[in-house]
């Protein structure tokens, strides 16, 4: 399925945005801007929880289910009422039109929807593309961006998507350098690489391995993500003094005030 975008030219180039994510990663110390709220919906308070403490990254798993995009970690805990558009495309328009078209009251400030597709790939991102199409505020929201992650369609169909749609790689696979503008971040299991608990200090090899991957993400103009990292403050701190492009969270308000008081 073709999908032709009528906003491209509300949109600022995904190259701009590429760039913004690389640079703000590489030239700036820790802010809220580089923290990731892995599975936000589980909040008692989703969205607004990671959104007040103006995080750069809020994460939505989502399941194709009768037609609906249902927000949830496994299919068995889906509700209907739990909608992607409930969730997070109405309460994220809300404060567009407050901030007169800024995500954020501070107008150079971004925020990245990260939408983990949990059912087949293709059909649950033609469903996503849809919605997005209905709130065209979002789609002219340059500080907005809207990220595409697990059951990706593949590559070679990314052509298919309007410009909006941004994708999350993987560093095995090979693209091509057109493919690779459709990406913004390049995700991995942390645990695929080193084994750590994150209270001892890392290893002189388990630090190589790390660095080796950074280098070979950032050197392709990517920020570089790890999940399954382990999640407290000895943790965090040691992420941060190898500096982490962001930092993968389920206590967000933690972290923030972790970073907070590293200043």
């Amino acid at each position: 399925m073709k999908h032709k975008a009528k906003i491209t030219a509300m949109r600022t180039s995904l190259a701009t945005i590429v760039a913004f994510f690389f640079t703000a990663a590489n030239s700036q110390g820790y802010s809220p801007s580089r923290i990731f709220a892995h599975n936000d919906y589980v909040q008692s308070q989703p969205f607004y929880t990671a959104y007040n403490l103006r995080v750069g990254f809020i994460e939505a798993d989502v399941f194709l289910i009768g037609g609906d995009l249902l927000v949830a970690h496994h299919r068995n805990e889906t509700d209907a009422r739990r909608t992607l558009a409930a969730l997070y495309l109405e309460p994220l328009s809300k404060q567009v039109a407050e901030n007169r078209g800024s995500v954020y009251e501070d107008p150079g400030s971004h925020l990245t929807l990260m939408i983990d597709l949990k059912t087949e790939g293709t059909a649950t991102l033609d469903n996503i593309v849809g919605l997005l199409q209905e709130y065209p505020s979002l789609l002219a929201c340059s500080t907005l961006h809207f990220m595409i992650s697990g059951n990706v369609p593949p590559p070679g169909k990314w052509t298919d998507y309007p410009s909006f749609i941004s994708i999350d790689g993987r560093p095995a696979i090979p693209y091509t350098g057109e493919q690779l503008k459709r990406i913004v971040m390049i995700s991995t299991n942390f645990r695929d690489h080193v084994n750590w608990d994150g209270k001892s200090k890392l290893s002189g090899e388990a630090m190589k391995k790390i660095k080796m991957l950074v280098d070979e993400v950032h050197a392709k103009g990517k920020r570089i993500r790890f999940w399954a990292t382990p999640d407290f403050e000895s943790a965090w701190k040691q992420q941060m003094d190898l500096n982490f492009d962001v930092i993968v969270t389920d206590d967000v308000t933690g972290l923030e005030a972790f970073i907070a008081s590293q200043k």
